[in-house]
């Protein structure tokens, strides 16, 4: 029971050192960023913004470490930075 315990205890605290590499994250003039959720046990975030043109409407995406740039659906360009 021991080796169980610990092993969770690293595992969470492997979780609590990766959330710390919290990406920069520049939206485009045309959305508006919600929030930033870490995904799983890897280097993953899940984004969730609104386009201004429709604001009753969440969408998200994620991205890992690697990703600079993506494409917005109205034109400009989201900036991702890394650590």
């Amino acid at each position: 029971m021991g080796i169980l315990k610990d092993l969770i205890i690293g595992g969470v605290a492997l979780k609590a050192l990766k959330r710390s590499d919290r990406p920069g994250v520049v939206p485009p003039s045309s959305c508006t960023l919600l929030g930033m959720e870490h995904v799983g046990l890897g280097r993953t975030w899940k984004i969730t913004y609104i386009d201004n043109d429709n604001p009753n409407v969440k969408l998200n995406f994620k991205i890992s470490p690697g990703q600079t740039g993506r494409t917005a659906r109205g034109g400009g360009s989201w900036k991702f930075h890394w650590s």
